[in-house]
């Protein structure tokens, strides 16, 4: 029988905060716990917050970021946490985000003479740009950053397009490419989830209904969203638009939903959504809106392709990666005149719109479990290769 692999995973900030790369490393961990010895570290978070996983997790001291609104670790200044770590055996260590548990990360798998990767999550530089109002300044933290990555024996990335973006970064080292999935499962057949979803949510069974799900910051663009759907109303298009989420800019869009001229019953702002209400809105939805220039994928995307519910993204943007226009999703210029007028193409025709959504189903959907068989394999062949150079 083969020796299980030894595997830490790290990141920077994780639950009960959640986000993108949280969502990911979790459904990595869920998956690898049975197949690997796992053992995770991250910060500590609020003092009532109990862990309940079926994986081991590391807590480090950590302070709250109220801008931010999650906890930052500080792992070299924590003792106990040094040693505990150093004391668990691991052939290779994998770290999520390039900041504070990253520099730990390399040090401890230096100490242990055993590989360290890590991932490529999240584009920063729109984020340092945002918050400095200094592009000099900007381009000085990020091109740090690459220096960081190339210390990592390897680095991982979803598609060209974000290895491209790492390159600008400074990154000169080798990169693999690993999808990411979901862990909702397929539906061939979403009529019963319509059905719950039309009496759940109030809505005739011939509305249009448009979705947006993540976080309410200004990055995702969701005025964006809003403005265009003000064309297509301003065009005669009747629909209701569902916005899943929480965020910083909640009660800002709120009140552009009804500058605008939008009803509640039209644009629906759910706040939190509980997880067994996913499987609904996204089978009832004809089109997910996302034109995030920020995210570097987009689990939305995956999401709604496991209900055969197609996206509409900006051409050339990461998010819309893997997405051919009018055959598995759509694709639209980056102006809201062009969004809008590609939302009325896509209805246009219903029966076609479903064509597409099937053909989503059938191309972007992958489940986390294949996500993990994937970066098993990587694990292994990293170590692998590393064992005989020693």
């Amino acid at each position: 029988m083969e020796e299980k692999l030894k595997v830490i995973e790290g990141m920077d900030s994780y639950l009960p905060d959640v986000d993108g790369v949280v969502n990911c490393v979790h459904n990595y961990c869920l998956n690898l716990n049975d197949k690997v010895e796992l053992n995770v570290m991250v910060p500590k978070n609020r003092k009532d917050y109990i862990d309940d996983f079926p994986y081991k997790i590391h807590r480090c001291k950590s302070i709250h970021i109220p801008i931010l609104n999650n906890y930052y670790g500080f792992p070299k200044r924590d003792r106990k946490f040094k040693k505990e770590m150093e004391n668990v055996d691991c052939d290779i260590i994998h770290i999520h985000s390039p900041f504070n548990m990253a520099k730990f990360a390399l040090k401890l798998a230096k100490k242990k003479g055993v590989p360290a990767v890590a991932t490529f999550h999240s584009n920063m530089r729109p984020i340092f740009k945002s918050v400095l109002k200094s592009k000099l300044l900007t381009e000085f933290i990020i091109h740090r950053m690459g220096k960081l990555y190339n210390k990592f024996d390897e680095v991982f990335v979803c598609s060209p397009l974000v290895e491209e973006q790492l390159r600008s970064f400074g990154y000169t080292g080798k990169v693999s490419y690993l999808p990411f999935g979901t862990d909702l499962p397929k539906c061939e057949n979403t009529n019963e989830l319509i059905e719950k979803a039309n009496e759940k949510f109030n809505l005739d069974p011939n509305e249009i209904v448009f979705l947006y799900v993540g976080r309410i910051m200004k990055l995702k663009r969701i005025d964006f969203i809003l403005r265009s759907l003000q064309i297509v109303k301003n065009k005669g298009l009747k629909f209701k638009f569902f916005i899943v989420g929480k965020g910083a800019e909640f009660n800002k869009l709120q009140k552009l939903s009804k500058k605008l001229g939008f009803t509640d019953n039209e644009v629906i702002f759910t706040g939190f959504l509980a997880r067994e209400l996913f499987p609904l809105i996204n089978a009832r939805a004809n089109l997910l809106l996302f034109p995030s220039l920020y995210d570097n994928f987009g689990l939305v995307k995956v999401e709604a392709a496991a209900y055969s519910t197609p996206g509409l993204f900006i051409e050339n943007s990461c998010a819309g990666y893997g997405v051919t226009d009018k055959v598995n999703g759509f694709l639209s210029k980056n102006d809201e005149e062009s969004f809008a007028s590609k939302i009325i193409e896509a209805t246009n025709n219903l029966h076609e719109l479903e064509i597409v959504g099937k053909n989503a189903s059938r191309d972007i959907y992958i489940s986390w479990s294949d996500c993990t068989d994937e970066l098993l394999a990587k694990y292994k062949e990293i170590v692998s290769k590393h064992t005989k150079k020693v």
